[in-house]
């Protein structure tokens, strides 16, 4: 599709080849701010606004091929069980494609394996050397959300989360998070309850963009996407990095995802 990751991704708005260079410094300053308070950094318009259509469309084709599933996270009593403090199951539907079926060529891949943006996310994140996952299944997968699935409420297992945001739903599939609500302490599951009510006043509400990279420090921030309502589906593209070289996912989490295991 393209030659070259300067026709996919617009360096001039975010150069960050150079990490020495002062606009590169700028961004990263302004990445971490962010991450720290609220929790939440986007970059509109990553991806080119020429290449983005044909991007989705690749990724659409790879996501009718894949595997949708859902599941209810049930209430519990606590984080520390792996139960979920709060009142009322919540909900996640979803369908997902592995990047073990993405061509080489793919402009997915592509991105993914750009070096680049491997070590800039790793100097905003605070981790370095910082690595592109070895699975090439759940390492850079895609999701994509049609109309009746979501993402239910939920906090992630670690902070760091990178999404590429491919293409918008119709109506609904609108990220909304509450920034630092997690706690194990007295009171936490009526917080929690505010927040799926929409009583909590400090939740956020972010529609992005087609062609929107996103970091995100989900570990203490309870969010979720709202349902889809109309056509065209949701879609992402989720990539995953480690402090460490060779990082591979489990089988669950494969069998979960894919339905597969390879």
């Amino acid at each position: 599709m393209t030659d070259t990751i300067a026709a996919i991704v617009d360096l001039k708005r975010y150069p960050i080849v150079d990490l020495a260079a002062p606009a590169a410094q700028a961004l990263v300053a302004e990445a971490r701010a962010k991450l720290a308070d609220p929790g939440y950094f986007t970059m509109p318009g990553f991806i080119r606004a020429e290449v983005v259509e044909a991007v989705a469309a690749e990724a659409g084709t790879l996501l009718a091929d894949g595997h949708w599933h859902e599941r209810l996270r049930e209430p519990g009593i606590g984080l520390a069980t792996g139960n979920y403090p709060w009142h009322r199951p919540t909900r996640a539907a979803v369908r997902c494609a592995g990047g073990d079926r993405m061509a080489a060529s793919s402009a997915l891949r592509r991105i993914y394996a750009w070096q680049p943006l491997t070590d800039f996310l790793g100097t905003v994140f605070g981790v370095m050397p910082y690595y592109a996952s070895a699975d090439r299944m759940v390492g850079c997968m895609l999701t994509g959300y049609a109309p009746g699935d979501e993402l239910g409420w939920h906090f992630d297992p670690n902070d760091g989360v990178v999404t590429l945001m491919l293409q918008k739903a119709g109506e609904g599939g609108v990220f909304e998070f509450a920034p630092k609500v997690r706690s194990g302490g007295e009171g936490a599951a009526e917080v929690y309850d505010a927040v799926m009510d929409g009583r909590w006043p400090g939740t956020v509400s972010e529609d992005q963009e087609a062609g929107t990279l996103a970091l995100f420090n989900g570990h203490r921030s309870l969010h979720r996407v709202t349902p889809i309502d109309a056509a065209p589906d949701r879609i992402m593209l989720v990539l995953s990095y480690d402090s460490k070289p060779g990082q591979f996912f489990s089988d669950d989490i494969r069998r979960n995802f894919f339905g597969r295991t390879s």
